[in-house]
């Protein structure tokens, strides 16, 4: 037992010496400092690291290094093992803060600086030190029990914002100051106890970082200051917060982070009170104001929102949930709201006023995946005429008033609308009208039905009567878009297709005389039509041909021209086929016309109908049997003047009369000649011929 005794206190003195020699004595100190020195190295490539003196024995420590060429760490002070007690100073200065990646597995960059004094035992002990981290001026205080941190101090002052995104290797979204003020008494989660004071003073948002980051466009200066006011009670955190800037300003009264469950409640307070100064943040310009409250939620990954506003003079209130950063269940509802109201913040023309409701129900925002259901209903309203003239110069005179509702089905990739406006001039229905989000593309059918044509002048500038149904199909896409139609007009059938900005029109069977009635012209001539019109709206320009079947002339003015001059009634011609051709610019037609039957022809070449003035100007070459001569008509369409060249009609009347009384006229003129030379007698007659 002796010997057992006496072998286990040598082999416990043999292990403390060796643990002496190798810690505390000067080949020990070598010893562990190339240790380290090997290890830290080997740890980080881009670091050089090298202890210059390294002195520990069992009443003091004494550590010098340097790391790369402007960077140290010393440590120096009393140190007793035995007691467990240490008195030390510490002044570390580095350069560059990534050196550190791999041995923290932080990307840090940048500069930092501090001193201070590590003071205490194993039970409880301080760390007090100053740092200008971020060019602050920065005093920390912070007490260990049993070696786990339970009260901190720090005032930080003045800390620059794009340095402190720096060292945390963030983008430099923004410049500006910050302080902070902790007084942190217990920072155990269970029992916090303490004040958080923060303030931000001359804000200035990186624009194009921003913009490069979150992929938006700013153009505009903002500038921001906001403060924070913390209070640590418990398990609970109470926050107070505001955040001023030259676009808008955010209150959060209270705030309140539940730390055990994982929750944070709060209101919210957002005040617009210039929406122009929104232009280089969203793009559109805006006006007037903006003013909203609500609640906020976070119960671990899901965020719930409701709010209200009194925007466009109505009440708006909104419900949504934020699931993996999707927006879910979005409840919108907006009553009583002013369609004026819309148009001033949207800064655009005043064009109606009435009422606007809606309602809306998402219960899935996500394009793939969307579910959900809308409505707006436009109620009492009425156009602007004098905005809608001066914008789109117009002439609206009567009063246009009109309601609207449109129901929308959200399913994958699509909205699905019905769409039915009403008016006292018109109505249209869409029964499917589709957006597809994904492909960036809208179709519909459509039902036009205006009640009264007349109504329609101020916006065509074209005066016409009648009504008319229109039953056709909508494409739109990236550059292209498509509309077609289909309607019984005039006794015929119409139907038409736009692309883009070409109009190609066809009109079969139609009855030529309720063109006439229903263009306010005169009724001249009444025949079957086809007709086919092409024209560019963007231009103005293209070509009118049409064919006239079986058509014959109304009694009017030229055939009672005609009947007078040639002793014949064109009114009881048919004529099987007539060809008209026409171009068009603007609303002036340049056109020809040819009529021809057994007995006549009619011509019209070069005739200008001009629809913006309502003048036409006409030469109509007329040729009845063996005669023939022009009618000029013109001036106003309804009252043209309707004017005659009968030369040739004369001419070919009196050439006939001299050759059916030819050798009594010779006669004549030779007795009054006195002479018989027949040959005399006939160049007279010849010279009198030449004069008509």
């Amino acid at each position: 037992m002796k010997k057992i005794i006496i072998s286990t206190t040598f082999l416990i003195t043999l292990i403390v010496v060796s643990i002496y020699g190798i810690l505390f004595t000067k080949k020990g100190n070598g010893f562990i400092s190339s240790y380290i020195e090997n290890r830290v190295n080997e740890e980080q490539k881009d670091l050089n690291f090298k202890i210059n003196n390294f002195t520990l024995t069992t009443k003091n420590v004494d550590f010098e290094a340097t790391l790369n060429e402007n960077s140290y760490i010393n440590i120096s002070g009393d140190l007793s093992l035995f007691k467990k007690n240490v008195d030390l100073k510490y002044d570390i200065k580095i350069e560059d803060l990534s050196i550190f990646k791999n041995l923290i597995s932080e990307d840090l960059k940048g500069t930092f600086f501090t001193n201070g004094i590590f003071k205490g035992s194993e039970s409880e002990s301080i760390i007090q030190g100053f740092s200008n981290i971020a060019s602050s001026q920065t005093k920390y205080y912070m007490n260990l029990v049993d070696f786990k941190l339970k009260d901190i101090y720090l005032d930080l002052k003045d800390a620059k914002i794009d340095e402190l995104l720096a060292i945390f290797n963030k983008p430099l979204y923004a410049n500006g100051n910050l302080n902070l003020n902790a007084n942190i008494k217990n920072i155990d989660k269970n029992s916090l106890d303490g004040l958080l004071i923060a303030n931000i003073s001359k804000g200035l948002i990186n624009n194009d970082i921003f913009n490069k980051e979150f992929n938006q466009k700013i153009n505009t200066k903002i500038s921001f200051n906001g403060d924070i006011n913390a209070s640590l009670l418990g398990n609970i955190i109470e926050v107070k917060s505001d955040m001023t800037s030259s676009v808008a300003d955010i209150f959060f009264d209270k705030t309140l982070i539940d730390i055990e469950n994982n929750t944070i409640q709060s209101d919210y307070k957002i005040d617009v009170k210039n929406l122009a100064k929104l232009e280089g943040l969203i793009g559109k310009k805006l006006q007037g104001e903006f003013l909203t409250t609500g609640n906020i939620l976070k119960d671990n990954k899901n965020i719930s929102v409701d709010g209200n506003s009194d925007i466009f003079d109505g009440f708006f209130t909104y419900k949504f949930e934020l699931k993996d950063y999707e927006i879910q269940n979005l409840n919108l509802n907006i009553e009583k709201a002013k369609l004026e109201k819309i148009f001033f913040m949207l800064n655009e023309p005043i064009y109606a006023v009435g009422n606007l409701e809606l309602y809306s129900d998402i219960k899935n925002s996500n394009i793939e995946n969307l579910d959900g259901s809308s409505s707006i209903k436009i109620s009492d309203a009425k156009i602007i005429n004098e905005v809608v003239n001066t914008v789109f110069k117009k002439n609206l005179k009567d009063l246009i008033t009109f309601k609207s509702e449109i129901k929308t089905s959200y399913v994958p990739n699509q909205a699905i609308s019905q769409i039915d406006v009403n008016s006292n001039i018109a109505q249209l229905n869409m029964n499917k009208a589709i957006y597809d989000f994904s492909k960036n593309t809208f179709n519909s059918d459509y039902n036009l039905n205006v009640f009264e044509l007349e109504a329609l002048e101020s916006f065509t500038k074209v005066k016409m009567r009648g009504a008319i149904d229109v039953v056709g199909t909508i494409e739109n896409s990236e550059n292209y878009f498509k509309i077609n139609g289909n309607s019984n007009l005039a006794s015929g059938q119409m139907n038409f297709n736009l692309i883009n900005h070409d109009l190609v029109l066809n009109l079969n069977n139609a009855n030529l005389k309720d063109i006439a009635y229903m263009m306010f012209q005169p009724e001249i001539f009444d025949s079957k039509t086809n007709l086919d019109l092409k024209y560019n709206l963007l231009d103005e320009k293209g070509t009118l041909n049409a064919n006239l079947l079986g058509g014959r002339f109304l009694e009017n003015n030229f055939t009672n021209i005609v009947n007078q001059l040639a002793k014949y009634d064109l009114t009881k011609d048919v004529y099987e086929t007539a060809v008209l051709s026409s171009k068009i610019d603007s609303k002036k037609f340049i056109t020809d016309l040819t009529m021809k039957n057994k007995n006549n022809q009619i011509e019209i070449k070069d005739s200008l109908v001009d629809f913006d003035k309502n003048i036409i100007d006409a030469k109509i070459d007329t040729k009845i049997k063996n005669n023939s001569f022009f009618v000029l008509v013109k001036g106003d369409m309804n009252k043209p003047t309707i004017s005659l060249d009968v030369k040739n009609f004369l001419k070919n009347k009196i050439d006939k009369k001299i050759e059916d009384n030819k050798d009594k006229i010779e006669e004549k003129l030779n007795k009054v000649l006195k002479d018989k030379d027949s040959e005399k007698t006939k160049e007279l007659i010849k010279n009198i011929k030449s004069l008509f």
